[in-house]
């Protein structure tokens, strides 16, 4: 699947001329170019240069090529076909494109960790799991196109915890690797490893000066790794500690309740006066990380979302 903006295009342009200007092949502007005509021997451009084996019938510095470009950008620039395959636009990973995901608004296929029932509206603090990612144990999500190209970041559970970081660094951004990726929070480097090693073909360094986004989006515009499955099947996927579907919405409504489990026990300690808040129910706030101190925010993230939060999974 390719994404529905690209366009292809046959171009021409002359080799003769210092500067390129691809231009549209229209069925009608032959008839009124001197380009395909004799009267090219008249061109400025072409009496500069010589051509060993000039053609009678039209300009031996005129070059066609099939090009692709995008419809949705603000400004057309035309990509040669052949260098298509460095591009995302021909494959599923189009999906993670800003420009589609701004002007195709896409469905929302997310659902949320638990359902309303007999009319009951959902609580605010219930997390998106959309039903087509797989989860892992420590709250990073694959996307598995249909091409074996695969999109990785971290979930909506994460990003509401974390809500902001103070710098991004990327751990691995090529080559066959667990992904990894580290958020620093009040001076703290918290490591979070996928953990499935893929091939990866590149990761989403933008993210380095707007990390605003992996929080507020995490699912689409903070994605964070690209790879490929060239070693890993799709169909070995479903048998590691991934999660999807109704068990990943079942898994995530577990962890809403073991984090707000903790949160009260962490308010429930004295502090260095001796105060104890008071605990009347409900659930943790957004970024409330940044309230912790260090051995609670260490602590926290050795139960939830090292590479061993397995340990802690219970369904």
């Amino acid at each position: 699947m390719r994404c529905p903006f690209l366009r292809e295009a046959q171009v021409k342009f002359c080799r003769a001329s210092a500067y390129r200007k691809m231009i549209v092949r229209l069925p009608e502007q032959s008839k009124h170019e001197r380009c395909t005509s004799p009267e090219y021997v008249n061109c400025p451009a072409v009496k500069q240069h010589s051509e060993e084996h000039p053609s009678v019938d039209h300009c031996p510095f005129l070059h066609e090529s099939l090009v692709q470009y995008c419809t949705a950008a603000a400004v057309t620039k035309y990509i040669p076909y052949s260098e298509s395959v460095l591009s995302r636009c021909g494959t599923e990973s189009y999906k993670y494109c800003d420009l589609y995901l701004a002007f195709a608004q896409p469905q929302d296929t997310t659902e949320l960790s638990s359902s309303s029932h007999n009319g009951v509206k959902r609580s605010d603090d219930e997390i998106r799991v959309p039903s087509e990612l797989y989860f892992s144990p420590n709250h990073m999500w694959m996307d598995i196109g249909n091409d074996d190209i695969v999109h990785i970041g971290i979930d909506a559970f994460l990003a509401k915890v974390i809500g902001s970081a103070d710098h991004v660094t990327f751990a691995t951004t090529t080559g066959f690797h667990r992904p990894t990726v580290s958020f620093t929070i009040r001076g703290v480097d918290l490591p979070f490893v996928f953990p499935i090693p893929v091939h990866l073909l590149r990761a989403n360094t933008y993210l380095r000066t707007h990390p605003e986004k992996i929080f507020s989006d995490p699912y689409t515009h903070g994605w964070l790794f690209e790879a490929s499955l060239d070693r890993f099947k799709h169909t070995e996927v479903r048998h590691t500690s991934l999660l999807s579907g109704n068990e990943a919405r079942l898994w995530m409504n577990n962890e809403l309740q073991r984090l707000n489990t903790f949160v009260h026990n962490v308010s429930a300690q004295p502090d260095k006066h001796g105060v104890v808040l008071m605990s009347d129910g409900g659930s943790f706030q957004t970024g409330f990380v940044h309230l912790l101190a260090k051995e609670e925010l260490l602590k926290l993230y050795n139960d939830f979302f090292s590479p061993l939060a397995v340990w802690n999974t219970q369904l």
